[in-house]
């Protein structure tokens, strides 16, 4: 370090460089591991879109109102109010205000690899880039408060650089972020306990809850570690033992009655999870 400083005249044990000085940005980047580029906000006009394309940078997003859509490669996300959306670098992504009630956000862009801790320690990433926040208007003022881009003057940087850490350490804070994602597992669980007699498939489950399907399985896998297709099956044998308690139901109308027109297929899917065939279980009844 003491090279950087080998030119800088002192008096007293002072020293007398100007603190926007000529070597501020370079100290900024060997100092901080998280490096604030630029901030700001913007009300969108209706179907405002961004994309597809890459970032170099992290890039975050809160939305102050309305909401809009989120493309992470084949992923898509609906971004309502009070919530953020993260941009990854090099990943190819777009994101569009709604036709109706278009989102107004506020942004911060940086680089720096601690980014990737504090995210890892969130569990964000490409398959669960949203994140539900309580307090949604001091995060905002956080932003409100930050230089709009990140300048030669180190005592701006710092400042900068300070409002960012201030508000990756209320995220790391934040309790809602769970919530959001076991918002998605009820709402998919409730779909199943409502429709699992249909003629249902995950693709339709997705599409209802406004994700990816991809999305949804990684949801399934996190949480229950099973895929969705093995939730609703293992749902509809249950619901299948129960009704086989009831006599006058054929084994046909069993089946039928938990999604499956063909008798055979509901007997196959019985007998690979419970080792027995319907008639075979009724008999232990």
């Amino acid at each position: 370090m003491s090279h950087k400083y080998a030119k800088m005249s002192t008096k007293g044990g002072t020293i007398m460089d100007d603190i926007c000085g000529i070597n501020a940005e370079a100290q900024v980047k060997q100092f901080l591991s998280l490096q604030p580029i630029t901030s700001g906000e913007q009300v969108c006009p209706p179907n405002h879109f961004w994309g597809a394309g890459v970032r170099s940078h992290y890039l975050i997003h809160y939305v102050v109102s309305g909401k809009g859509v989120y493309y992470v490669g084949p992923n898509k996300f609906v971004v309502n109010a009070g919530q953020i959306f993260v941009v990854f670098p090099g990943t190819v992504i777009k994101y569009q205000a709604d036709s109706a009630d278009p989102w107004h956000y506020a942004w911060v862009s940086f680089t720096g690899d601690y980014a990737k801790e504090i995210f890892k320690k969130l569990k964000i990433n490409i398959f669960n880039p949203i994140i539900t926040v309580k307090d949604g208007d001091v995060f905002y003022d956080i932003i409100k408060k930050m230089p709009k881009q990140r300048d030669i003057c180190l005592k701006d940087n710092l400042v900068f650089s300070s409002l960012l850490y201030s508000f990756m350490s209320l995220l790391c804070n934040n309790d809602d972020k769970p919530k959001h994602v076991n918002v998605y597992l009820q709402q998919a669980k409730n779909y199943i306990y409502s429709h699992y007699f249909e003629d249902i498939s995950i693709t339709q489950m997705a599409d209802f809850l406004g994700i990816s399907r991809k999305y949804l399985f990684a949801i399934f896998k996190t949480e229950l570690n099973q895929s969705p297709k093995d939730f609703l099956i293992n749902y509809r044998i249950d619901k299948a033992c129960d009704f086989l308690r009831n006599k006058s139901l054929s084994i046909a109308s069993v089946g039928y009655s938990v999604g499956y027109k063909d008798p055979l297929v509901f007997s196959k899917a019985f007998k690979l999870k419970t080792g027995l065939s319907p008639t075979e279980y009724r008999k232990t009844i």
